[in-house]
């Protein structure tokens, strides 16, 4: 507790001190006027972005900053003759009347389709220099504290990657939702390293795509990572304020009263980083005492002696280990201690029965109760270390790796548990944290609920995958048994491996929101064609999950939403469709574009004439000009793509 309230005081000292520098900092007239240039340029959209990049350096260039004609001649900029445009999709916006249960008849000004617009980069232009935001890279070695910040990214779900993607683009670090990892540029300086990867640890721990409260202005999403970011490394002594200060000013525009608004979600971010920073220095100096305080004998040495190194640590060894803490977990859940979990758990629908069908347990607030009972147990601290159920740290003390959470046991398809998830309860840190991969378990591999439902899947010839663990649990509960779930990660070719072996179908049923609906869409990048997998969609209602729709006592709606699965490049057309205006024939030109690419992916004959009539009854066009129009496309990338390998040739 000192320890938490003085991260408190410290982090409220350096938010304090981050406005008053920002404060000084935005009212010279050089960043007056750098703002000001600053706010003329948009942040385009992704598919923007990549129209962008992918015209400019067909051309031989590639693109900093760019703008419309008439913007970069406001900026005393003029474009030089012959020069060609960009182009990029801009929204046509229109006035319609919109019928409202309480007002009647209003008019609302929506997105009714795209146009084609033309914009230059800076290198296309000649005049007068603009104003440069400059952000100086933070200088230093790597801290010591690296290892606890990966560490704390990877106990969060997420791999961390340094290496120069091209994803990147000219950032030095980006966290991927879909595909859960952490990328940072691997040619960083230690001190920039160290501060590009507290950023994305803030966003991960603030912008979840579905957590509530999360900002929707980018701005304000990276205002607040890059404000984490240096106070944590400020509070570590790493000056990282010449990098920090001009990103917060640029991304908050010069408004100071945005920056006050994050206070709390920032300051509370950080002070729970710093405070698991710390946290080998808790274990020295104020150490849990175990619940049940013994002298503790270990198997594998004598009182004194040092832990013993052995090179390889049998995989049985392992699953012992996971095995016991999988039912001390279990019978804390059943004590008074574990009322809360349970009362959770029950919230969610989730009954008695179900908890010990699945082995859910509980892991109290402690730093090395699970630790002291396993040693207790005969375990030495090397299996509990190669089975993932303890960290240590930089001073040799053990630490539970799971605490104050409920825990889901992550079973093999034989059944026995390899590892844990555990779902955080209250106070900081992330709601959901993975056993690190270890021989046992490899997170790209693992479904959850297989043991369960091999049986059913082979039964009725269909898998049923949802996102979440109680969202299987909810499932199994309610009869639907052949479900199995990703437990948050996204689907995986490993994933489409083991399915494949069970079922030549499955149903994606994954959470109506926008990161379900992406997920679903990043499915036909897994080619589960080549599986030898048909893939159907289970369309659910606007934000319900199939755990909430169970507790609400909807189970019918889910059983139907699954019955009634369409194909998933019957959806992904559908997708296409609703974000262009069919009544232009732009729109309608590059609708028939997209969902054409979606078409010549199935290569089932059957399928494929299936996927152009739902194309066809979806624009209200006739099948044979559809059909027509989407092998005229083929051809052409066929002869676009010819025609540039006979330019790759010497």
């Amino acid at each position: 507790m000192e320890t938490r309230e003085r991260n408190s005081a410290a982090v409220e000292r350096l938010h304090d001190q981050l406005q008053d520098s920002l404060r000084e900092l935005v009212t010279s007239e050089d960043w007056k006027r750098a703002l000001e240039v600053a706010s003329r340029f948009h942040d385009y959209s992704f598919a923007n972005t990549r129209l962008i990049w992918t015209q400019a350096l067909a051309r031989g260039f590639t693109p900093t900053r760019v703008a419309g004609y008439r913007t970069w001649q406001q900026l005393g900029r003029q474009v030089r003759r012959g020069e060609r445009g960009l182009q990029i999709l801009a929204p046509v916006i229109r006035k319609v009347t919109v019928e409202t249960d309480e007002e009647g008849a209003k008019e609302q000004r929506r997105v009714v389709g795209f146009r084609v617009v033309h914009v230059f980069d800076i290198s296309q232009t000649d005049g007068e220099p603009l104003p440069e935001i400059t952000a100086a890279v933070v200088e230093g070695d790597l801290p010591s504290q690296w290892s606890r910040i990966t560490e704390l990214i990877g106990e969060a779900g997420f791999d961390l990657q340094m290496a120069n993607l091209d994803r990147l683009g000219d950032a030095n670090g980006i966290t991927d939702w879909q595909r859960r990892d952490v990328v940072i540029r691997a040619d960083l300086p230690g001190a920039q390293r160290f501060k590009t990867a507290v950023h994305e640890l803030a966003h991960i721990r603030l912008h979840e795509p579905t957590s509530e409260g999360r900002p929707n202005c980018r701005g304000i999403v990276e205002v607040e990572a890059e404000s984490v970011a240096y106070m944590v490394c400020a509070a570590l002594g790493i000056d990282s304020a010449g990098y920090s200060l001009p990103c917060v000013a640029s991304w908050s525009g010069g408004d100071l009263d945005k920056v006050a608004a994050t206070a709390n979600r920032v300051i509370g971010c950080a002070r729970s980083v710093l405070t698991q920073l710390e946290q080998e220095r808790h274990l020295d100096l104020d150490p849990t005492p175990s619940l049940e305080p013994a002298r503790v004998e270990v198997r594998d040495r004598t009182p004194g002696e040092p832990a013993p190194v052995r090179e390889t640590v049998r995989r049985s060894e392992l699953q012992e280990v996971v095995v016991a803490a999988t039912a001390i977990f279990q019978r804390h859940l059943r004590t008074p201690r574990g009322a809360r979990a349970r009362d959770y758990l029950r919230d969610r629908g989730i009954d008695d029965p179900a908890m010990d069908r699945w082995q859910l347990g509980y892991a109290p607030d402690s730093w090395q109760w699970l630790t002291q009972k396993l040693l207790g147990e005969g375990f030495g601290e090397e299996l509990l270390l190669n089975a993932g159920v303890t960290g240590r740290s930089r001073s040799g003390r053990l630490y539970d790796r799971m605490r104050n959470r409920i825990i889901f046991a992550l079973h093999g398809e034989d059944g026995t548990p390899r590892g844990f998830a555990g779902r955080l309860l209250s106070g900081d840190g992330p709601k959901y944290l993975n056993t690190p991969e270890t021989a046992l378990y490899q997170k790209r591999t693992l479904l959850y609920g297989l043991h369960l439902a091999r049986q059913p899947i082979t039964d009725t010839g269909r898998a049923v995958v949802v996102e979440g663990h109680t969202d299987a649990i909810a499932a199994h509960q309610a009869g639907i048994t052949n479900v199995v779930a990703t437990g948050g990660t996204a689907l995986t070719p490993e994933h489409l491996t083991v399915l494949s072996q069970l079922t030549s179908t499955i149903t994606l049923a994954f959470d109506a929101d926008e990161a379900g609906l992406l997920a679903t869409e990043r499915v036909s990048e897994l080619e589960p064609a080549a599986h030898g997998l048909q893939v159907r969609v289970a369309c659910l209602l606007d934000q319900q999950d199939p755990a909430s729709l169970i507790a609400e006592g909807r189970t019918y709606s889910l059983r139907k939403a699954i019955t009634d699965a369409a194909p998933l490049e019957h959806y992904l057309i559908d997708r296409i469709v609703c974000r262009h205006n069919l009544d232009e024939l732009e729109g309608l030109a590059r609708a028939l574009r997209a969902a054409g690419a979606v078409v010549l992916t199935v290569a089932d004959p059957l399928a494929r004439s299936r996927a152009i009539a739902h194309l066809a009854d979806r624009t209200g066009r006739d099948e044979m000009l559809i059909e027509s129009a989407i092998t005229a496309s083929a051809r052409n990338r066929e002869a676009l793509h010819a025609r540039s390998l006979g330019r790759d040739l010497p």
